[in-house]
């Protein structure tokens, strides 16, 4: 069973770059599942930040808005996961995260 500071824990991976705290307390199975998570999640909200700066018009109306919206759902999609206990992939992002070795 998994403890509620764990489980908290694994929530706080979601926030982009907050994952690399956790990996400093001895991570369990579970936290570094989500850990790898966090990675990735982290990865594509620099590459939507850059899209968003330096593409004009597409990226401010287009990839900016919708990109937002998508990466908002995932980070909240894992930390909801998390929070319950869930060791689920993210979707779109998920296989990237079976091929990380950490």
């Amino acid at each position: 069973m998994i403890g509620k500071s764990e489980r908290f824990l694994g929530a706080l991976c979601y926030i982009p770059f907050l994952f690399v705290f956790v990996l400093f307390l001895k991570p369990s199975p579970f936290l570094v599942f989500h850990i790898k998570q966090g990675f990735v999640l982290s990865f594509v909200w620099l590459i939507w930040l850059y899209l968003y700066h330096f593409i004009p018009f597409i990226g401010w109306y287009v990839i900016g808005p919708f990109g937002f919206v998508l990466l908002f759902f995932l980070t909240v999609f894992g930390m909801a996961n998390a929070i319950n206990g869930k060791r689920e992939p993210l979707p779109f992002f998920g296989v990237w995260v079976e091929r990380l070795r950490l």
